[in-house]
């Protein structure tokens, strides 16, 4: 009795295949408890013989779920030893379980056309190399992205009946080969892998599209938000504005009247309301806005800034929109030109002008060192990642929603921002 619940029924590895294939996904992704190593060991001790005494048990009363009872043994083992939700674990153990399937449908492929020539090292040499490279391939295809991503989001309703899917398909086309006796036929692997192959690519590509679609969403909700503080900002400038017109008619009036004996201090005082009265005029009034704002921040920082702008060529930008992508390239190059210790060298330039049929921009700034790039994007310099982070991220989702190309690089000592659209 003991002898045959623990006899070992499936000698090709398959456990230890799947322990291997699931933890490609799960490591790299998956927040590990603080005990991690003690949990794997004991679960481990505890997995080893339910594994094989298990489904030998239910071997007795059902034929054909060994693979089904060791998927639910590794998922309990998963749960046991990380610390997140149920369907991210469930996610990253149906694609173990898709990982291991394609290797071993691909070693028969090659394995039984010529199984009376294999021995037993050919065959181990075999195994082993397809699961290597099959592994490999889908480390980097797959489970990489888990990692490189910095906040990946499944939905549960999803998951699940992905996996009751995946599940039910791939066991069932297993159980139907063995029973007809056509699973040592080579040619019946092929649509195995395919369904394999095809199972991944949507697995990952709804992770993709859910992720993408709520980066989108939160981008949406920043731009909307920095749309409502450059109205505030705008409706401030504006009351500013006028102010400093009256005031600096007031002084002129005053200085006219010569009942003032200081002229110096009168002009020292225009000098000062002139830059709360500093005006653009670029056809475009809600950049003659932004950029009067940002001037005024210039002038405090001592940052010279110099705009050449035609603003009527980017009518085809959302106010908010508008705000978000020269308020966001703005406030980075004002933010690393006060970190500029010779307030001389301090320097912004926008220019946007119609080219070529296209609208071009650019924004540079002085940059004597080397920014740090990821992902395409410069890393920043001010402690704030996350302002910095979503504000070009903003920036890069306007110019792809409006087919235009970003390009952002080094120009001697100057750190500048190009920016193409196609001309509306």
């Amino acid at each position: 009795m003991i002898g045959s619940l623990f006899a070992i029924t499936v000698r090709h590895g398959y456990i230890l295949q799947i322990l291997l294939a699931e933890a490609m996904y799960v490591l790299p992704w998956l927040r590990r408890r603080g005990d991690f190593v003690l949990r794997a060991v004991v679960g481990l001790v505890v997995f080893a013989p339910l594994s094989i005494a298990l489904p030998n048990v239910v071997s007795w009363y059902v034929s054909g779920l060994f693979s089904a009872i060791i998927f639910a043994l590794t998922l309990a083992f998963w749960m046991f030893c990380v610390r997140d939700r149920f369907r991210e674990v469930l996610f990253c153990c149906v694609g173990g379980q898709l990982t291991q399937n394609l290797a071993y449908n691909v070693e028969n492929v090659f394995y039984q056309p010529f199984r009376e020539s294999f021995d037993w090292f050919g065959w181990l040499t075999l195994s082993i190399g397809c699961t290597v490279v099959v592994y490999a391939v889908c480390f980097l295809l797959f489970a990489r992205r888990l990692r490189m991503v910095d906040d990946v989001k499944v939905e549960g309703r999803y998951v699940y009946s992905f996996a009751i899917l995946a599940a039910v398909f791939t066991y069932a086309m297993q159980y139907l080969f063995q029973v007809y006796g056509i699973d040592r036929v080579w040619v019946s692997r092929l649509p195995l892998i395919l369904c394999c192959v095809a199972g991944l690519c949507v697995q990952f590509g709804f992770v993709a599209l859910k992720t993408e679609s709520d980066e989108r969403a939160l981008l949406e909700r920043v731009i909307q938000q920095e749309a409502r503080q450059y109205e505030t900002t705008r409706a401030s400038m504006d009351l500013i504005n006028l102010k400093a017109h009256d005031l600096k008619h007031q002084i002129a009036r005053i200085k006219a009247t010569g009942t003032a004996g200081d002229d110096e201090e009168l002009d020292e005082i225009s000098r000062i309301v002139d830059r709360y009265d500093s005006t653009f005029n670029t056809g475009n009034k809600e950049l003659d806005a932004l950029l009067a704002q940002k001037q005024l921040v210039c002038h405090e920082s001592d940052v010279t800034l110099s705009v050449i702008a035609q603003g009527d060529a980017l009518a085809f930008l959302r106010p908010a929109e508008l705000a978000s992508v020269f308020g966001n390239l703005l406030d980075n190059a004002i933010d690393y030109e006060r970190t500029i210790a010779v307030p001389a060298r301090r320097y912004i330039g926008l220019m946007i002008r119609r080219t070529n049929g296209m609208v071009s921009v650019r924004v540079e700034n002085y940059c004597p060192g080397e920014p740090v790039m990821r992902d395409g994007l410069p890393v920043t310099t001010s402690g704030d990642d996350t302002r910095h982070g979503f504000g070009l991220r903003s920036v890069r989702y306007i110019v792809g929603k409006h087919r235009g190309v970003l390009n952002i690089g080094k120009e001697a000592d100057l750190f500048v921002v190009s920016i193409l659209f196609p001309n509306a």
